[in-house]
């Protein structure tokens, strides 16, 4: 398998990750039902939002491309296969620290889960919000998502409480996560 490389997105990258957006993320909530799963797309990952999202100054995207290989249509050109959203000051109301740093989305195809993939992402990542200074940040996780949990924790984030997370009409318990700026590990390994 080919190695992704890493790169920070733009406004032109709104329609193509847009639609790799809508493909992954029924990953992160298997059991939510497909009129859910429609609204929320429609409303939260539509090329519309995606665009609203890329021009925003307080956000950045990663994300993760492959190349078409050498012998593949000049057409082909590169794949999406993940994508990281960061919000640089995302202040919570269940969250005393001041100016924290989110972590918005963390999505990769099935193929790039447990290649290191998604770690390489939040190191890129943290060391973009490490430039502009240390600061808390915090992610909401499906609470079924024991993998993802234990991803992060890895990354020096702890459950500090429960988090609503509405898909669609489905109001799905999620868990607030945080990691502060003096526990940060280097690494998730």
């Amino acid at each position: 398998m080919q190695s992704p490389t890493i790169r920070r997105a733009n406004t032109s990258d709104a329609a193509a990750l847009s639609a790799f957006a809508a493909s992954v993320f029924a990953l992160g909530c298997p059991e939510t039902a497909a009129s859910d799963l429609d609204a929320y797309i429609a409303a939260e990952l539509a090329p519309a939002s995606v665009l609203a999202l890329l021009e925003d100054p307080n956000i950045f995207v990663l994300l993760a491309e492959t190349s078409a290989p050498e012998d593949s249509a000049p057409s082909a050109g590169t794949s999406i296969v993940a994508y990281m959203v960061v919000a640089r000051r995302s202040p919570h109301p269940h969250l005393s620290t001041t100016a924290p740093a989110e972590f918005r989305k963390l999505y990769l195809d099935l193929i790039h889960h447990g290649s290191g993939l998604a770690g390489a992402l939040v190191q890129a990542a943290l060391a973009i919000l490490q430039d502009e200074g240390p600061c808390p940040i915090w992610l909401s996780v499906f609470s079924e998502n024991s993998r993802a949990i234990v991803f992060y924790k890895k990354w020096g984030f702890r459950i500090v409480g429960p988090q609503e997370f509405v898909v669609g009409t489905d109001r799905q318990k999620d868990f607030l996560m945080l990691r502060d700026p003096e526990e940060n590990p280097a690494s998730g390994g």
